[in-house]
């Protein structure tokens, strides 16, 4: 990270990161750095630099091969922005969870100042931020549709997915004398081409064959929300490596090509890659602790890919639909080697994934797998040939609770509960030796119509994995708690639907102390729906919860059981014409009483507003949600 630690040499490739740099398996920039390292190329990072200037960009001067960029292990916007598109008050990546370290699409900033600093170096986007961003996509802070990142970051290549392999690929042909633009046959790498070559491209007749799927213009997606419809479910459809074809959309007089996302790494490349030779600490030149490093320094990666599909999520689309695990064996060592770091307290917060019950569930027809192309192995209905043995992951948690030095070990990734139950012993085990007290799921609704758009589910199944549950904790002698999460806002959910979630809750005696406020970020499908209102695949209207009132009155309905929401859900319920509700029957939700809007200003004065300076270096105003009247919220919204 500094022109002293890399010496005289000029280094093969630097990376810059909108993160703290944090040499740990779980943070991206670490992973690629060591995983080029492990491949023969020197690398530099330069972490958090500002933007208003090329200076910070040239620290650790000219590389030999290419720049990296990348926001981080988040979208920056996700990063900076609540649901609410309210200012967070913090960065969980940066030094103290200090916010405004990074700008607003990181990508952007980043990309054109080292273009600045190095007329002529190539530049390779990777991560979240660019990924997900690569064709149109909607923009749920500025309200508009966006053209492809990579017309704005001006980038030489992007890599989509997990991309260790392609930026290996890149070094390896740049070393050996290549170009930048002789990269772009590498699998999982886009590109922009210009007037010439998109006028070249739309005449040699390669978009008619069977190679290549031309995406709807940026300009139909502009202009027709059912066009960006047809586009995500492109997406989707081409996510397989192994039978996907090249994607193109041209945006005005150019067009992006988009190759197919590179092959998964193999579990023995996965082993190999999660045990090369990671500090496990923040670089030394930080003064305070790293917030996101701190709360997974006991966890154990053992598992990426997820196969469930959620609308709302991204995941299937950036890591894969296809599971990939670690060996047991690299799991072992890892742990092995954590017991032995000053200050490892014996306890494992964490052995999983984004599913942690996927461990080692794959799907048992190769040949069906090559040409799959559904979204979800489990929704509508789960696949017959995906395997749902929970063995391997049980086989794993008893081997690592026994070693020494080990005291506990426990499970806080996601848990999928339906496939939990095709298991005899799974939930059993899970309550008597792996549960910190509280286990976290994530049933999102309760409404059968709002789980389908959502491809969650039914809930049923978690009312069968809750009540298992319990009486697993009261057979070990333990007091432990199921914490679900559930969302509002998404889109299908309507007040019929807000209203069946409050009183399952209620009926339950499920009081969440956080709930999720859905956000439409690049890539979803669920985005897709808030953005058109109807369902991309089904083509049915769904309803869509858009303005700040009525995603709030969702959101107030959530907090049942909170007598300051009492008056925000009063007024719901009568704008929606479900006053029955309001009495103290036992169907009821809430007493009588004052029925107020959570947006509407509760004081004649208010509070003077605490300046703080925003992402962008702008000064802004924090101000409660009780302080800002709607009008004045939408006109807050713009500016941001």
């Amino acid at each position: 990270m500094t022109r002293e630690e890399a010496g005289d040499e000029p280094l093969d490739v630097i990376l810059v990161t909108g993160d703290a740099y944090v040499d740990h398996n779980t943070f991206g920039v670490a992973l690629v750095g060591r995983w080029l390292e492990a491949h023969g190329f020197s690398v530099g990072v330069i972490a958090q630099p500002a933007w208003d200037s090329p200076d910070p960009y040239r620290v650790l001067g000219r590389p030999r091969l290419f720049f990296g960029v990348t926001s981080g292990n988040m979208d920056s916007m996700v990063n900076h922005y609540t649901a609410s598109r309210r200012i967070r008050s913090d960065d969980a990546y940066s030094p103290g969870g200090e916010a405004g370290l990074r700008p607003d699409r990181a990508c952007i900033a980043y990309s054109n100042r080292v273009k600045q600093a190095f007329p002529g170096v190539p530049v390779v986007l990777g991560g979240i931020e660019a990924s997900l961003r690569r064709f149109a996509h909607y923009d749920y802070w500025s309200d508009k549709m966006r053209r492809s990142i990579l017309l704005d970051a001006k980038a030489d290549l992007l890599v989509h997915g997990m991309g260790e392999l392609p930026i290996v690929e890149i070094a390896r042909r740049l070393a050996a004398g290549e170009t930048i633009a002789d990269c772009r046959a590498v699998p999982g790498v886009a590109y922009a081409i210009g007037k010439k070559e998109a006028e070249t491209l739309a005449g040699s007749g390669q978009l008619d064959g069977d190679s290549v799927t031309e995406l709807p213009t940026f300009e139909d997606c502009d202009r027709d929300p059912l066009q960006f419809n047809k586009l995500t479910v492109h997406l989707y459809r081409e996510a397989n490596p192994s039978c996907a074809r090249s994607l193109v959309q041209r945006t005005g007089d150019r067009a992006v090509w988009s190759n197919p996302t590179a092959r998964a790494l193999t579990s023995a490349e996965l082993d190999r890659l999660y045990e090369l030779p990671y500090q496990n600490a923040a670089h030394p030149c930080y003064r305070q602790p790293i917030p996101a490093f701190e709360s997974i320094r006991g966890s154990i990666t053992v598992n990426r890919g997820c196969s469930g599909g959620c609308s709302f999520c991204a995941l299937t689309l950036h890591q894969g639909k296809d599971v990939v695990s670690r060996s047991p064996e690299s799991i072992t060592r890892e742990v092995v080697g954590l017991t032995q770091q000053r200050g490892f307290n014996g306890v494992i917060s964490d052995l999983g994934g984004p599913t942690a019950n996927m461990f080692h569930m794959r799907c048992n027809d190769e040949a069906a797998n090559k040409v799959c192309r559904r979204v979800s192995c489990l929704h509508p209905v789960r696949c017959k040939h995906y395997g749902t043995d929970h063995e391997p992951y049980v086989k794993l948690l008893r081997t690592i609770r026994t070693l020494p030095g080990v005291k506990r070990v426990f499970v806080n990734s996601g848990i999928r509960y339906d496939l939990a139950a095709l298991d005899s012993g799974f939930v059993e085990e899970i309550a008597a030796h792996h549960v910190s007290g509280s286990l976290t799921t994530a049933p999102e609704h309760v409404s059968r119509s709002t789980l389908h758009r959502m491809r969650k589910p039914e809930i049923t199944h978690f009312a069968d994995f809750m009540k298992r549950f319990r009486a697993a904790s009261t057979l070990a002698g333990k007091k432990q708690f199921i914490v679900p999460y559930f969302q509002c806002a998404h889109p299908g959910t309507g007040p019929a639907e807000a209203i069946e979630l409050a009183l399952y809750m209620k009926e339950h005696g499920l009081q969440c102390r956080q709930v999720q406020m859905f956000m439409p970020t690049p890539g979803t499908l669920s985005t897709a729906m808030y953005v058109s209102g109807f369902d991309p695949h089904s083509k049915d209207a769904v309803p869509v919860a858009r303005g700040h009132k009525e995603r709030a009155r969702q959101r107030s309905l959530m907090f049942w059981w909170k007598p300051e929401e009492h008056p925000a859900i009063r007024e719901a319920l009568t704008a929606w014409g479900r006053t029955e509700l309001i009495g103290r029957g036992p169907g009821a939700l809430v007493g009588p009483g004052p029925a107020r809007g959570s947006w509407i200003t509760t004081r004649s004065v208010a509070a003077p507003a605490e300046p703080v300076v925003g992402a962008m270096g702008m000064s802004v105003e924090r101000a409660s949600r009780e302080e800002l009247a709607e009008e004045k919220w939408e006109s807050r919204a713009n500016e941001l």
